[in-house]
């Protein structure tokens, strides 16, 4: 019973990964921010110039200049957008942190539960690594998958 008990950790963590991450991606696409408007924006603002690397010798004050030069770029793109295609790239970012938060906080819980299966087995350290390597990227290839194929079928009209 201990296995199987671990096994429904390990399973229950990973599917809480790829849930939060499908999801994202299909609100994402329900907003219809059309990221080409972004790029013209970008396009329209100069980027500025890059702090000086003689501020390495100061790390804070390089941060806080990088900073600072950063924060005026995204104001100045953020300017050049419509209002209406501001509002829903802020949108898409809402919903892609707070849906990245969730599959973080996922990813700790299925890295745990990695670790418990692979404990139960006594399985040696390189087959955590594999599995917790190979479940990310399995959680990831679902929502590519899962995404590819709502592209490729017709839309339902109703």
């Amino acid at each position: 019973m201990h296995h199987f008990i671990a096994w429904c950790g390990f399973l229950g963590a990973w599917l809480l990964v790829a849930g939060p991450l499908d999801q994202a991606v299909r609100e994402i696409e329900e907003t219809g921010f059309e990221h080409e408007r972004l790029e013209e924006a970008v396009e329209q603002v100069e980027e500025p110039a890059p702090v000086s690397n003689w501020w390495l010798l100061v790390p804070p004050v390089w941060w806080l200049l990088r900073r600072k030069r950063e924060s005026i770029y995204r104001h100045l793109v953020g300017e050049a957008l419509a209002d209406e295609d501001l509002l829903a790239f802020l949108t898409v970012k809402d919903i892609l942190n707070a849906w990245l938060y969730v599959a973080a906080g996922a990813s700790l819980i299925a890295v745990k539960e990695t670790w418990e299966l692979h404990e139960a087995y006594e399985w040696p350290e390189w087959v955590f690594w594999l599995g917790a390597v190979g479940m990310l990227t399995f959680c990831i290839a679902i929502t590519v998958g899962r995404t590819l194929r709502r592209h490729r079928r017709p839309a339902v009209e109703g």
